[in-house]
């Protein structure tokens, strides 16, 4: 006589491996009511399948054991109508899914998972009792876990999952896990749309584990919903108080991005409400990325586009914030994002800092603190200390401010050595020079080549030549500052140099002191021109091109870009993305002979090795043989 508890089991088992299997002629199982710790035999039939004519068929399950999935490979026999195996199950294991493939695993080339619905059995523990894993494995396969989409496909099934989750519930002592339940909630949500059940699970979460991960998640998923500015605030802050970082701290997981989307949406609406104390208490708890982000997305947006008096206000508020900065640089809060790479990351910290630095010292320039602006210098990181041309050029006048004439020589020399010199360093190094020289210029261009590495003339020239093309140019006439026309094919026998560009741009117009460098380099050479095209305008741009050149005092040629067929003043820049393979601006390119011969997008920062790349490009093409 069949016990009651075995044969409810088996039942059960019947009901679900019908689903699975779809056609009992795919896939038999012997015995069906597989036990724990017994090895079963199965037959596969490939008739109808992608894998019918295959010769060489593979299986591997996925074993539901303790809770967690672990691939076991099957061996296959092919038979005169069946492919035959065995598969020992463990002691452990609660639920299998099985899938048929040719060719490599992870890449098959032909594969049967029963139309997306899997090959599935629970499995009887070693009492021929169904354990929590029995009807957990397979809600954890139609839900379409990561683990199992090779398996089978989510099926949507609210009422299935609902009593596999009931029965699951049941057999476990201790109710199903936090990630177990999340997972459910996940797929009523998202997979099923089902708010009614999700929000249940929902609730059931926030019940058991108030404090958990996924509480945790659910809270600041329902923060970042908040529309109304003032309530978005309150709901941070509420966060903040329902889940303290400090705690989250002693046993961090994944979820650091919760709290640096948190901080960093509560700095900006402290920041931009002007509660300052509020925006400088936040720093007390943020990591080095939490901190150098919100200083980065704050103040420094204050330097790049405010006002004298506007940078001169933030000094305090920068102030406070550097300490903390400086001191959480090598926390290693950055490393998820370079893959665990600490090369990347340490770079990417000497960036951070070396930029952040630079806010500071500007904000200190403005507000007359030249002392303080020359001593943060000293925690540059060494390689990054005269690599950027506007720092060095911030750096020499706080010097020539506090009166340093001792250390400028020296700073000058270093900016050349890093080819990061502006125009008025240049201006500021000839002068010491002639005042070393008794007012004599003979000398000064070999001492300046003296000064610079070969290193990195070395790797200019290959990204020169790296950057040479041969693209037909279509011969263009464009209007310029003055209204006359200048017609492409009146260049015959020069080299041309051309700068795309607009006044919207940041760094086309950061990249004028080195073009004006350039211009200053070839003034009096017939032999080579540069033009300076605005593309892709809007409004008056004829106006506002040249008053803007005109109001910073650059010296350019001036070309206005035509309109093109579709009303957009991009006509002879577009016809050269087939070139470009980019819309991007700013772009350098370089004609001669009616063609296309060097092409560069982007600007690296530094005038003078703007000048040194195109002028290297103009003398390579001029002693082409």
């Amino acid at each position: 006589m069949m016990k009651k508890p075995f044969f409810f089991a088996l039942c059960f088992l019947l009901s679900i491996t019908v689903f699975g299997q779809q056609e009992a002629s795919r896939l038999s199982l012997k015995p069906s009511a597989p036990v724990a710790g017994k090895t079963i035999s199965l037959s596969y039939n490939a008739k109808g399948t992608d894998l019918e004519f295959s010769d060489e068929v593979k299986a591997v399950a996925m074993l539901f054991r303790d809770l967690k999935w672990v691939a076991s490979p099957v061996t296959l026999t092919k038979g005169s109508e069946f492919w035959t195996g065995t598969l020992l199950l463990p002691a452990d294991a609660d639920f299998f899914t099985i899938r048929f493939f040719q060719g490599e695993e992870s890449r098959p080339e032909a594969a049967d998972n029963n139309e997306g619905r899997g090959f599935y059995s629970p499995v009887l523990n070693m009492k021929k009792k169904p354990a929590t894993g029995y009807y957990l494995g397979e809600l954890m396969l139609m839900m379409g876990n990561a683990e199992l989409r090779l398996f089978a496909s989510p099926q949507k099934d609210g009422e299935r999952a609902a009593q596999l989750l009931k029965k699951a519930t049941q057999l476990s002592a201790t109710g199903l896990s936090e990630a177990q339940l999340a997972e459910v909630q996940r797929y009523y949500q998202f997979t099923l749309k089902d708010d009614l059940r999700a929000e249940s699970l929902t609730a059931e979460i926030k019940s058991r584990f108030p404090k958990g991960t996924s509480a945790r998640f659910i809270s600041f998923q329902k923060a970042l919903q908040e529309k109304d500015p003032a309530k978005y605030v309150v709901a941070l802050e509420t966060f903040l108080q329902d889940f303290p970082v400090a705690e989250w701290r002693k046993q961090p997981g994944t979820q650091s991005y919760i709290y640096y989307t948190v901080y960093r949406g509560l700095a900006t609406a402290y920041f931009d409400n002007k509660a300052y104390d509020k925006f400088i208490a936040l720093f007390q708890d943020f990591d080095f990325k939490t901190a150098n982000e919100a200083y980065r997305w704050n103040l420094t947006k204050i330097d790049l586009m405010g006002k004298e008096e506007d940078k001169k206000a933030m000094l305090p508020l920068s102030q406070k914030i550097m300490p903390y900065l400086l001191k959480l640089k090598n926390d290693g809060s950055y490393q998820e994002d370079f893959g665990g790479n600490d090369s990347l990351e340490n770079e990417n910290m000497d960036k951070q800092i070396a930029d952040r630095i630079a806010t500071h010292v500007s904000f200190c320039k403005a507000a007359g603190a030249f002392r303080e602006g020359a001593d943060y210098f000293q925690y540059l990181p060494d390689h990054k200390r005269y690599d950027n041309a506007d720092l060095n050029e911030t750096h020499l006048f706080l010097l020539e401010q506090l009166g340093e004439k001792e250390k400028i020589k020296p700073l000058l020399e270093q900016a050349v050595k890093q080819n990061a010199v502006t125009p008025l360093m240049f201006d500021k190094l000839k002068a010491v020079y002639l005042a070393e020289h008794d007012g004599i210029a003979k000398g000064y261009e070999q001492y300046l080549a003296s000064l610079k590495s070969s290193d990195a003339i070395g790797a200019l020239r290959e990204h020169v030549m790296a950057n040479m093309v041969h693209h037909p140019l279509i011969p263009f006439s464009l209007e310029n500052a003055e209204g006359k026309m200048v017609n492409s094919e009146d260049w015959k026998g020069k080299i041309v140099v051309i700068d795309f560009w607009a006044t919207w741009c940041r760094p086309c117009i950061m990249a004028f002191p080195g073009m004006q460098l350039l211009i200053d380099k070839y003034a009096k050479d017939p032999t080579v021109g540069v033009y300076m095209i605005g593309t892709m305008q809007f409004g008056d741009y004829k106006e506002k091109s040249v008053n803007y050149v005109k109001s910073k005092g650059f010296r350019f040629n001036l070309l206005h870009d035509a309109i093109g067929d579709k009303g957009e003043q991009n006509k002879v820049f577009k016809s050269l993305i087939p070139l470009f393979n980019s819309s991007g601006i700013p772009r350098k390119i370089i004609i001669k002979t009616g063609e296309v011969r060097y092409s560069s997008e982007g600007y690296s920062g530094s005038p003078s090795q703007l000048m040194d790349e195109l002028s290297m490009a103009i003398e390579i093409l001029r002693n082409e043989k």
